[in-house]
């Protein structure tokens, strides 16, 4: 057969956005293999008919029919008679009737059927493929939803249907013309006019999903957004938030990116009242102008030079969280330019926070400007002599406060050597020296006026040193299906005893907590202001067993001991304040994935009384899961936690059905002031083509944190169409 066979059945392409329009055809070029019971030429009227059990097949294409007739002139074949069409992605297509031409490129179609691999089908009385342009039905439906087994009859849970639905393929757009959403067969919703992009388009212009709900401050309440793909590089988004008891609430969000930059903004406005905190009363604040403001952005400027900025603003401390737009306590607003080039790196930036707590004490967050820092590590073995590698460390930071708060510079430089040392019989020694000094300037210093000894403007310079060995002697014994591991370490660290300047202000050293982590490190003291001058040795125990399952369990403790407790400086409740610290350990443990557990804890050196607890415990079988974390800790003397703190958290969900899922959680809060805090319920069907939630939220926090009060929030999902949350099958 010379004339080539291109069965372009393109009408699988035509409807709704879960079908590929942009499938490669195969090869025009490509073989054609046909079987049939018979097979005649007619000369004279230059036809050619195949008929019974007609099965022409080309580039992973295949139809079949009863009978199909080829007229050589017109370029035109008609199939009758079961017809089927097979596409090279699997879908399959029935038709009673099909008519093609122009080399196969246009047809006409009654009685269309299409069943596509992921389980959408549609059906037209009449059909029309007008070529490389459109493509337009008449009399359609479509449904995502498969054929029930027990009932094939039965009318899907969902579908649309309409008079004339066109694709165009130019624009790769479906519209539907009196457009009719019916579930389980019976009309819900009518429009005369409907388009969404089709399956080839990944952005599109045009509405999203809506969602709605309660809340009790704002009423009930229904948000939608419109998404704008004004060009590849760069889109728009703009939502709204309707309520029954407020104002309306506009959001817009801009992306954009460019060869070596992305810059992303997320801002909104309304006009409404809230609660706030003033000297711990709360106080009512009228109607008035609220917003945000966040930016996200980056800039490649080459292999080793990059910028950014990180800005996070809002009017008010009450507005993120009452809107549900952000939990954050405090808002962080940073530009700031990086440099890397192999092990080493440079960050430059300025930053200013915002302190949006209303539950705690608010502190004056100083402005960081500027914050300069550097670190440059040498190559292994590039130490003359004794080997190792060095390392350099610089570092500016300057803080500035409003009004007459506190505001300090400090210029500091570190020199550091490390090393690693692996014996022939498995002792492992790490050994560390390092030395820095520090310069302050410090004015409006905060104490100033209440304590004489310290003075309002001073300027101090601190230099330290100090030595570490840590060595350990990792032991295992290889089982059949396991491993088990002991290791014990060991670590002494030589500092000399310089003792406390008062006059060097405390920024970043405040927050003392020891545990597995960090109880090995020479100086526990977060940040540079304040050092661990003391010697001391640290000692601890590791031992696990690890299946090659990937289950494990595994156990940690340690300790450390000061030669010389004399002007300690760690702060009461650290678990470093006295000559033999505190006890630290970690507990973990894994089977198969399904059960986990991590639990940390501090206890008192001397009778073994907690002072820290930390549980993270989830667990999965069958359609259940359950986590849970607990936190014990207690007051810490100089820094903002001041009173003990304890709380759960709960959470908790079952598949009832391989459909229906219920969820929960709570937190409740353990401490001087007990009570439940927060709670949440949800109920959420997970269909094959129709996913929909439903969800209760009760905060019962202080009305001036924004997010006290019950919410209740709906949203449901359509395949295909947006918002759909597929069933977890495992």
């Amino acid at each position: 057969m010379k004339h080539k066979v291109i069965f372009g059945w393109l009408l699988c392409c035509a409807v709704f956005s879960s079908i590929p329009a942009n499938a490669s055809p195969g090869s025009d070029n490509a073989p054609v293999d046909l079987q049939a019971d018979s097979l005649t030429h007619d000369e004279t009227g230059q036809e050619i008919t195949a008929s019974g059990h007609v099965i022409l097949t080309q580039s992973g294409r295949k139809i079949e029919a009863d009978k199909i007739i080829y007229y050589l002139k017109e370029d035109r074949a008609i199939a009758t008679g079961h017809v089927i069409y097979t596409d090279p992605t699997g879908d399959k297509h029935y038709a009673e009737r099909a008519e093609f031409s122009n080399a196969m490129k246009k047809g006409i179609v009654d009685g269309l059927q299409s069943f596509l691999t992921d389980g959408s089908r549609f059906t037209a009385k009449h059909g029309e493929d007008r070529g490389d342009v459109e493509t337009v039905m008449k009399d359609a439906s479509y449904t995502p939803c498969e054929t029930c087994a027990k009932n094939p009859d039965d009318e899907p849970l969902w579908q649309i249907k309409a008079s004339e639905v066109k694709h165009d393929k130019v624009n790769k757009r479906v519209t539907y013309k009196n457009a009719r959403f019916e579930l389980e067969g019976v009309p819900v919703l009518y429009t005369p006019y409907f388009a969404h992009p089709d399956g080839s388009v990944k952005r599109k212009s045009g509405f999203l999903t809506p969602s709605g709900g309660y809340k009790s401050d704002q009423g009930l309440y229904i948000q939608d957004s419109y998404y704008w793909d004004i060009a590849p590089d760069k889109d728009l988004t703009l939502g709204m938030r309707v309520m029954t008891n407020n104002a309306p609430l506009g959001r817009a969000q801009w992306r954009q990116r460019w060869a070596h930059a992305q810059l992303k903004l997320d801002g909104g406005l309304t006009y409404s009242d809230r609660t706030d905190s003033i000297g711990g009363v709360n106080v009512y604040q009228g109607d008035s102008l609220r917003s945000h403001l966040f930016a996200d952005g980056n800039w490649d400027m080459n292999d080793k030079w990059r910028s950014g900025i990180n800005l996070a603003m809002t009017s008010d401390a009450q507005y993120l969280r009452q809107y549900g737009i952000d939990s954050r306590k405090v808002l962080k607003n940073e530009i700031y330019t990086e440099r890397f080039s192999g092990r080493d790196y440079a960050v430059g930036r300025f930053v200013a926070y915002q302190d949006l707590r209303v539950e705690e004490e608010q502190v004056d967050q100083p402005n960081v400007l500027p914050e300069i820092y550097a670190n440059f590590i040498g190559e292994p073995d590039s130490v003359p002599l004794i080997g190792g590698r060095w390392n350099v460390e610089t570092s500016f930071l300057g803080l500035r406060r409003e009004a007459s708060g506190q505001d300090m510079d400090r210029a500091g430089l570190g020199l550091g050597w490390n090393r690693r040392l692996t014996s022939d019989y498995g002792l492992v020694t790490v050994l560390d020296a390092n030395m820095r000094g520090e310069f302050y300037r410090t004015r409006d210093r905060e104490g100033a006026l209440t304590d004489p000894s310290i003075r309002s403007h001073s300027s101090q310079t601190r230099s330290f040193a100090n030595l570490n060995a840590q060595t350990s002697y990792p032991i295992a014994k290889q089982f059949e299906q396991s491993q088990v591991v002991i290791e014990p370490i060991v670590a002494l660290t030589v500092a000399p005893k310089i003792g406390t300047n008062d006059n060097i202000p405390n920024e970043d050293s405040q927050d003392v907590q020891i545990d597995a982590s960090n109880i090995f490190e020479p100086n526990r003291f977060p940040g540079l202001d304040r050092v661990e001058d003391q010697s001391h040795s640290t000692y601890g125990l590791r031992t696990g067993l690890y299946s090659f399952d990937g289950s494990y369990g595994d156990v940690f403790l340690g300790q450390s001991y000061s030669f010389d407790n004399k002007n300690n400086p760690f702060a009461v409740g650290s678990g470093l304040d006295e000559q033999q610290s505190d006890v630290v350990g970690q507990i973990r443990g894994s089977y198969e994935g399904d059960y986990t557990v991590d639990y940390r804890f501090q206890l008192d050196n001397e009778n073994l009384t907690p002072q820290r607890h930390e549980v993270d415990a989830a667990m999965h079988t069958g359609g259940f899961s359950l986590g849970t974390q607990y936190l014990f800790a207690k007051a810490l003397e100089g820094t903002d936690i001041t009173e003990t703190r304890e709380q759960i958290t709960n959470s908790a969900s079952y598949n009832v059905t391989d459909h229906w899922r219920v969820t929960g959680a709570a937190r409740h809060d353990l401490g001087s002031d007990p009570g439940l805090r927060q709670a949440r319920v949800g109920l959420d069907y997970l269909g094959q083509c129709l996913s929909w939630s439903l969800s209760a939220r009760r905060n019962l926090t202080d009305e001036a944190s924004g997010d006290s009060g019950t919410e209740v929030f709906f949203r449901i999902g359509l395949k295909n169409l947006g918002g759909f949350e597929e069933r977890d099958t495992q």
